[in-house]
């Protein structure tokens, strides 16, 4: 009953996140004519790599109590500071692409810098 009061609070918790994810791929995949294909492709693949780290994190959760029950405290050490490492590394990844997804829908700018325009 105890692994119970742990798990589901936190499964509970991280469907929402992936519920969220799931939408936003499929409203980018909807949307995909109005997109530059740069940006389209950025923002799909932000948005499936947070969704990976966000199942990952629901498994994880949901297996670590036996995780924890069954193994010697030096794996217990390794195996949390591997699995905070993976979720950092997933939770970066995937923002750093949906930034560049935001990124790559600007118009290019003039390299050249003109003069400015003249009011009146």
């Amino acid at each position: 009953m105890g692994d119970l009061l742990y798990v589901v609070p936190k499964v509970v918790f991280g469907l929402p996140v992936i519920v969220t994810l799931v939408i936003g791929v499929v409203l980018l995949r909807l949307r995909r004519d109005r997109l530059a294909p740069r940006a389209r492709n950025l923002g799909v693949a932000g948005l499936a790599v947070l969704l990976a780290g966000g199942v990952a994190d629901v498994v994880y959760v949901a297996l670590l109590p036996n995780l924890l029950r069954n193994g010697t405290w030096e794996r217990v050490q390794v195996l949390l500071a591997g699995s905070s490492v993976l979720f950092i590394v997933l939770h970066c990844l995937g923002l750093a692409l949906l930034i560049a997804a935001l990124l790559a829908t600007a118009p290019p700018k003039d390299p050249w810098g003109g003069p400015p325009a003249h009011a009146g």
